[in-house]
């Protein structure tokens, strides 16, 4: 009974992770670099970022995500046309048999289209390696002896993101280089298994109070693997003083989440985010806790700014 209740909860996990085919994340504007390399370099000096997903869990064997970023701005001197931006990322995606790391290390460019509005294109490069687990059958059944263990693929991922002080709007499509777990003769199944690209497109508006003391910033988020319908989050950020930040998040069909992000002394923020479940799944208390936390050394002063401070970054991020 309890190997056909794991070979059911694997062919869910397997079926919802095929029309995903991504990590997908509630607090998507604090993992902004994460999604799109473009980002990289949109935000003065060092940028550090790690975060843990853990997704459906009421169900054994459901989703797991961690990740870890960092990113650095250099050539950005006084009122230039252009600057540069590298960073590097690792994530590692645990969904039923399948185990993911991504590793890659990015490029961008940033153009100044006016005193207001920037232009960048970047371009991550790396590898994915995708283990499969002999957790969920008899690695000795005749019938998974074809069954590799480990696929290597390169992995690429273009991007474009347009930002000024207020608004941002950037899009990216990852698993662009190849669509299947495929390695020279190494592939898992008999047929390999399909990777779709996977577009993201998100959007964001900041709005600011009369005196500056709070900061709306409304954002959407859609991703699509071109073949099923996307997934769309609505989401919605309130900030007092750049201090402490309070949101709720809307997934379609799917999840109403409630986040919460502090900022600890200048340069540290903490984000936490619950999805509860409204979809079908929510009988087994399917729902899922994302925690994430940044760095930077160019944090906002301990003593509120007003204005001057709100609008430093192009983005509120910290």
């Amino acid at each position: 009974m309890k190997k056909i209740l794991n070979i059911f909860i694997f062919l869910c996990l397997a079926f919802t992770t095929y029309a995903q085919q991504a990590p997908l994340y509630t607090q998507f504007m604090l993992n902004d670099y994460g999604l799109n390399p473009a980002v990289a370099g949109s935000r003065k000096d060092w940028n550090f970022m790690v975060g843990r997903r853990t997704q459906w869990r009421g169900f054994e064997f459901a989703p797991e995500t961690n990740f870890v970023s960092v990113v650095k701005d250099f050539g950005k001197k006084g009122y230039r046309r252009y600057w540069h931006g590298v960073g590097a990322y690792i994530e590692q995606d645990k969904f039923g048999l399948f185990t993911t790391k991504i590793a890659n290390a990015s490029y961008a460019v940033h153009l100044k289209l006016s005193s207001k509005y920037f232009l960048s294109f970047g371009v991550a490069a790396g590898v994915k390696n995708t283990d499969l687990s002999s957790s969920l059958y008899d690695p000795n059944d005749p019938a998974a002896a074809k069954l590799e263990p480990k696929v290597i693929i390169p992995d690429i991922i273009p991007g474009i993101y347009l930002y000024s002080h207020i608004v941002s709007v950037g899009l990216s499509v990852k698993n662009v280089y190849s669509n299947q777990l495929k390695q020279g003769r190494k592939e898992i199944g008999s047929a390999p298994t399909k990777i779709p690209p996977v577009m993201y497109i998100t959007a964001s508006r900041k709005f600011r109070s009369p005196g500056y003391d709070f900061v709306f910033v409304p954002a959407i988020q859609a991703q699509s693997t071109f073949t099923s319908l996307p997934i769309v989050q609505f989401n919605f950020m309130a900030y007092y003083r750049k201090r402490v930040g309070l949101g709720i998040t809307y997934r379609a069909h799917d999840a109403v989440c409630a986040m919460l992000q502090i900022w600890v002394l200048k340069n540290v923020v903490i984000g936490f985010a619950y999805d509860y479940t409204i979809s079908k799944f929510r009988s087994a208390k399917a729902n899922s806790i994302e925690i994430m936390m940044g760095f930077t050394p160019n944090g906002a002063d301990d003593d509120y700014q007003g204005r001057a401070n709100v609008a430093q970054c192009p983005k509120f991020d910290y």
